[in-house]
């Protein structure tokens, strides 16, 4: 094994001087890296990895640190790789509806990129602006607005990345018509940084909308309250985002519409009237709920929503998405919800021992052996990702 000096030594000349950084700000669950550096591109990412492959050393990419709470506790964590001194707009072809830029740029500073040319990339804009685009790509990052803008699986074209053995590829391509050959960035993204770094994302882009419009409605129920934003779906209303929570014995959806001007107008009138039928009345935004020490996301089909999360305890602080069988829920300690759920954050001493990412997939073999095929050494995140990958 390496010693912490010497290795802060023998990376000071692959990265400069200037790139190392102090490790304690680098903590993973509880787990402290012996040193973290900083590269400046894709060709020193590499090398970094290959430096640790070659050593029998272990990685964590990271950028932002927004989502670094999801996964498992790292089984070993020698060097933290930090991504976001990789923030250029690569190239971007407004005529072309695409965008390519290095992964540790900032969702905010993304928007502002094609905000020039009232576009955006489909990422939800609720999520945090601090968070980079490799880092919400690696988690799969997604807000309400999913069910209209789509997943980061939906709108990503391409990637470049760095596999464990250090080996730069691409996935994809820079234009939207790419078929040629299997499409490696669904694989890539989700997988918390454990099968490659990102390094460059090259994604679709979409027009601004014209108009918004944003409405919250209270009713008795939680069966009310989720079947309004299904029915106006499936009426054809322009609703971007919707979220249903609870506020003392009341229950809240949030609404977002956005489109055309002439039809986010006809959306309002027929989702009040929808609402009304339902026994809403008008509300006010629902307030910001407070940050509770669990976040687990509960998965449900869209129509047994309103039954999962009417029998979660009173204290527990829920967001709901019911057009896309999914609840955001806050506690205290973990719950035992009887669904398929995921522990997204919680401390590291509540990890301990336990699997955040639910029962073991039928899948997880093949993904054992995905893992074996793109980091055979177990460079990349080991034990973080589902299964102890």
């Amino acid at each position: 094994m390496v010693r912490q000096a010497s290795l802060q030594t023998e990376l000071e000349p692959i990265v400069g001087p200037e790139n190392l950084r102090p490790a304690g700000a680098y903590v993973v669950d509880g787990v402290m890296p012996r040193v973290a550096v900083a590269p400046r591109d894709a060709e020193t990412v590499a090398a970094v990895v290959r430096y640790a492959n070659e050593r029998g050393l272990t990685i964590i990419p990271q950028g932002g640190r927004r989502h670094i709470a999801l996964g498992n506790v790292p089984t070993r964590y020698d060097i933290a790789v930090d991504t976001t001194g990789l923030a250029d707009v690569v190239e971007y072809e407004p005529e072309d509806l695409t965008i390519t830029v290095q992964a540790g740029m900032t969702l905010g500073a993304l928007r502002k990129a094609t905000a020039k040319a009232a576009q955006a990339v489909p990422f939800d804009p609720s999520l945090p602006d601090e968070a980079t685009v490799g880092g919400a790509l690696a988690a799969d990052a997604w807000g309400a607005a999913r069910m209209s803008l789509g997943a980061a699986r939906d709108f990503t074209i391409g990637l470049r990345v760095v596999t464990g053995d250090g080996l730069v590829t691409r996935a994809g391509g820079r234009v939207v018509k790419n078929v040629a050959g299997y499409d490696m960035c669904k694989l890539y993204i989700g997988s918390l940084g454990t099968l490659a770094v990102i390094t460059e994302a090259t994604f679709k882009t979409l027009p601004l909308p014209k108009a918004m419009e944003r409405l919250a409605f209270g009713f008795a129920g939680a069966e009310e309250a989720c079947r309004v934003p299904n029915e106006a779906i499936m009426r054809g209303l322009t609703v971007r985002s919707a979220v249903v929570s609870r506020e003392g014995s009341r229950w809240l959806l949030d609404v977002q519409l956005a489109g055309s001007p002439a039809a986010v107008k006809h959306s309002v009138a027929e989702l009040r009237s929808l609402a009304r039928e339902e026994g809403g009345t008008d509300a006010p935004p629902p307030a910001k709920s407070q940050t509770r020490a669990v976040t687990s996301r509960v998965l449900a089909l869209p129509s047994r929503v309103a039954g999962v999360i009417a029998a979660l305890p009173k204290d527990a602080t829920i967001a709901a998405y019911p057009t896309l069988g999914v609840a955001r829920v806050g506690s205290d300690a973990p719950l035992e919800l009887g669904v398929p759920s995921v522990i997204e954050a919680c401390p590291a001493a509540m990890k301990a021992g336990r699997e955040v990412f639910g029962d073991a997939p039928a899948s997880l073999e093949l993904m054992r052996a995905m893992k074996a095929k793109l980091d055979p050494k177990g460079v990349l995140g080991p034990g973080r990702f589902v299964g102890g990958i």
